[in-house]
Parts: C-alpha cells; sequence; structure tokens
C-alpha cells in the first residue's frame, strides 16, 4: 500500500493524479485551497483545505493531515499559479511576488515541513513547464517561478539524497487555464499562444485526468535519471 501525497488536488492535473493512484489501491493525501467533494467520500483519500499562499496554514495543515504518516512514497508539488501574460516590462511585481510564493516558496515549506516530521519520502516531483526553460515572450512572472523551482528541486537533492527529485514539465494538458490562454490573451502580441490553440482538441493536449495516468506510468522511470534533474515528458 503506497501513501501519495499531492498538492493541488482539488482540480485539473492535481484532481487527475488523486482519480489514478485511488484507482490504484493507494493512500492520497491531498492538499487544496478548495475541497474536492467528489473525492472526499473515497475511503483511502485524506484532505486538508491549505491556502498555500499562506506558509503558517501550510505548516498546521500538514503536520494534521500527516500526523501519523511515517513514509511517503511519492510527493507530487503540483499545485501553481500561472498569473497574467504580460511583456516582462508590463509585468506587475506584486503579482510576480505572489506567483513566487505559491510555485516556489510553498514547495519549500511544504517540503521543510515533511523532513521536520520525520517523514521518510522516496520520491519528490514537481511539476514545472517548458516555460521554466523557453523564455517565450509574456510569460513573465511563471517563467520565472518555474525556472526557480527546477534550481529548488537541484538543491534539496543534493541535501537530501535519500530521496529521489525530478522537476517534471508535464506537456501540454487541456486544463482550465487554457480558457485563458487561448481565448483571451492576444494571440498576435503573444505569439506562443498560437501553438496552443492549435493543440487544443487533439491529442497532444490531453485532458487533465488522461495526462494524469500518462504521467504517473513513467514516474518510476525518473528514478531511472539523475536526482535532481528537470526532464520533460514530451522526451522520455
Amino acid at each position: 500500500m503506497k501513501n501519495i501525497l499531492i498538492t493541488g488536488s482539488s482540480k485539473g492535473l492535481g484532481h487527475g493524479f488523486v482519480e489514478y493512484f485511488l484507482n490504484q489501491k493507494a493512500t492520497v493525501y491531498g492538499v487544496s485551497r478548495n475541497t474536492p467533494n467528489d473525492l472526499t467520500g473515497a475511503e483511502l483519500y485524506h484532505h486538508q483545505n491549505i491556502d498555500l499562499g499562506n506558509f503558517e496554514s501550510i505548516e498546521s495543515g500538514l503536520k494534521e493531515l500527516l500526523s501519523d504518516v511515517k513514509e511517503v512514497d511519492t510527493v507530487v508539488l503540483n499545485a501553481g499559479l500561472l498569473g497574467e501574460i504580460k511583456g516582462i516590462s508590463d509585468a506587475n511585481i506584486e503579482e510576480m511576488k505572489h506567483l513566487m510564493d505559491v510555485n516556489l516558496w510553498a514547495n519549500k515549506v511544504v517540503l521543510d515541513t515533511i523532513y521536520g516530521l520525520g517523514i521518510d519520502v522516496k520520491q519528490v516531483v514537481a511539476i514545472s513547464s517548458g516555460a521554466s526553460v523557453n523564455g517565450n515572450k509574456g510569460w513573465s512572472g511563471y517563467s520565472l517561478s518555474k525556472a526557480a523551482l527546477n534550481m529548488l528541486v537541484k538543491l534539496y537533492a543534493v541535501e537530501y539524497q535519500k530521496t529521489h527529485y525530478t522537476a517534471l514539465a508535464p506537456g501540454l494538458i487541456d486544463t482550465g487555464m487554457q480558457d485563458y490562454l487561448c481565448e483571451k490573451v492576444n494571440h498576435e502580441e503573444f505569439p506562443s499562444m498560437e501553438r496552443l490553440k492549435a493543440a487544443r482538441g487533439t491529442e497532444v493536449m490531453p485532458k487533465p485526468k488522461e495526462a494524469a495516468e500518462n504521467i504517473a506510468s513513467i514516474l518510476p522511470k525518473l528514478l531511472e535519471h539523475t536526482s535532481g534533474s528537470y526532464q520533460d515528458v514530451r522526451k522520455l
């Protein structure tokens, strides 16, 4: 029986991960700001409402959620925010700080709390993005926060060598944020959006449940790569 911890479990890719691992008869611990009402009745699902922008609530909430847990097989650091697509000179610093809080620093608090509880962790997978290395126009705070997440993963891998770490770009996924990216962003000003719109509705951009199944199936393969490395599912 495996123990799995997933952040951002109430919707999108995180929700897909919960469904997949519950179907595999794993015990799943979910963290999100909102309650996934369709999941809370599952016998093997344990949920804690936590606002990842509030670091104190992360620590207290995880201590309550994981009070009886001694070992976690996989931690999926999935929760994150996109922010607004803007040129870097137009991007609001306060908004970018908030993105850093949720996409970067919240993950540090999660990991520090888990280790502080004396829990053994076999594998950590932080959901990164191709935006962390591509540097396309408009992705500003999101790209910066995900690039920093890649380095956070590398640093933890050096210090916690009993845990295998990966920063993983999950590929294109048809989540709610695609409504914004494909329909509301000015595609002439930000050309990278055209590729997303063309991919939507095709096998190149699966729904969250399908994407979660595909990613979960390759988690063992990640262990073959150097701990702390950045990987892209499209190249595995």
